[in-house]
């Protein structure tokens, strides 16, 4: 996968700049297995975090709901999250789908929120098929909090 963090954050600033706003996420690290994403094996992950207080008016259900909307970048969630413990720690897990009018190819996203150091923290795995997909999630089986 390349390494595609820094055009990502540039890309970041100019959404909101465009928006005349200073809230963003915070994006970590961006990867992706090339520039074009209609190819049936494209996939990419994000790890990116927002403060949580920003959303002081939402439970923490809620926020990690909106954080992982924001991240996978879709419309609407396939079904409601569900909670999973991994490393100790609780993730809100997210499913999503999208199909482009103009590509025959229909891209799915699992999103995984939680809330760490006082910060919304997601990974965010996209991909166009999903045994892709379905691989990039099983990662998540790996991580360790210190």
């Amino acid at each position: 996968m390349r390494d595609e963090t820094i055009g990502g954050r540039a890309d970041i600033r100019a959404r909101a700049e465009a928006l005349h706003t200073t809230k963003t996420l915070d994006l970590l690290l961006a990867m992706s297995s090339g520039p074009d994403v209609t190819t049936p094996a494209w996939h990419s992950l994000m790890i990116e975090t927002y403060p949580r207080q920003r959303f002081s008016n939402l439970d923490d259900t809620s926020a990690e709901g909106k954080m992982s909307a924001w991240v996978a970048g879709f419309s609407g969630s396939t079904e409601k999250p569900r909670s999973v413990v991994i490393g100790g720690q609780s993730f809100a897990v997210s499913v999503f789908s999208e199909q482009d009018g103009t590509i025959t190819i229909k891209k799915g996203a699992v999103v995984w929120t939680t809330i760490r150091k006082g910060k919304l923290l997601s990974f965010a795995f996209v991909a166009n098929s999903p045994e892709q997909l379905r691989a990039l999630a099983e990662s998540m089986k790996t991580i360790q909090f210190f």
